[in-house]
């Protein structure tokens, strides 16, 4: 991803053609955030990355690093995508469940009928058994 010394272009790496538009957007936010910018955003999302685990980490705000008119296009971006990634989740937990309360199907029978989900449902299938063995 390269800018030139103006900020008047933006060019983007290749991109598979199949990559969600939201992730595209994404891209393109956060290419048009000024490089300062740019670089305390990919900072932070690091430390939150590799520290978010530890007892003591505190979230960054980032309003008090990046203004928030720099990252509002972004931040909406970000919104829209964590919104999609939680209803695709919960679609893929309601078929779970389904296909195993109701249609009482097995691990492998899921496994075999969704091939594109198979870490999902691995998750979701353990999850509710140690749910329901409460």
């Amino acid at each position: 991803m390269k800018m030139s010394e103006n900020n008047d272009y933006i060019q983007l790496p290749p991109i598979k053609k199949d990559t969600p538009s939201e992730v595209v957007s994404m891209i393109w936010q956060y290419l048009k955030l000024p490089e300062e910018s740019r670089k305390r955003v990919t900072a932070d999302l690091i430390d939150v990355d590799e520290n978010c685990e530890k007892e003591d980490f505190q979230i960054p705000d980032l309003y008090d690093i990046v203004p928030k008119e720099e990252i509002a296009e972004f931040e909406e971006t970000m919104r829209k995508i964590i919104a999609g990634i939680i209803s695709q989740a919960s679609s893929v937990a309601t078929w779970v469940y389904v296909q195993k309360y109701v249609k009482h199907k097995t691990l492998d029978e899921m496994l075999q009928e969704w091939k594109g989900a198979n870490q999902f449902i691995i998750v979701m299938d353990t999850w509710f058994e140690r749910l329901m063995a409460e």
